[in-house]
């Protein structure tokens, strides 16, 4: 079987304080679309996360944050900035979608 380089790849976006679910799925649909892949790991600035939880009916996002999942893809809080959204993934060179 042949070895596949995966490149790490990260999409940030600034989604805003106030943003609804239309804007999340976007968000994540743009990713999806560049690289051809879901993403792997979903990191939230602290408002984010808890605007999500909000959004999503997660309930406390401290409480929340050691198991949210947005369709499989695991969510977590990180040191970004103020009302920004990160999709993390691995892709090959042969998938992404034109750059």
């Amino acid at each position: 079987m042949e070895d596949i380089d995966l490149e790490r790849v990260r999409r940030e976006v600034q989604l805003g304080r106030g943003f609804n679910e239309a804007d999340f799925e976007r968000a994540l649909r743009r990713f999806r679309e560049m690289y051809q892949v879901f993403p792997e790991r979903i990191l939230c600035s602290p408002d984010v996360l808890e605007r999500y939880c909000a959004v999503y009916e997660c309930g406390d996002a401290r409480a929340a944050q050691r198991a949210l999942r947005h369709d499989g893809i695991p969510i977590a809080a990180a040191v970004i900035a103020p009302g920004t959204v990160a999709f993390e993934g691995e892709v090959d060179e042969d998938r992404m979608g034109d750059w």
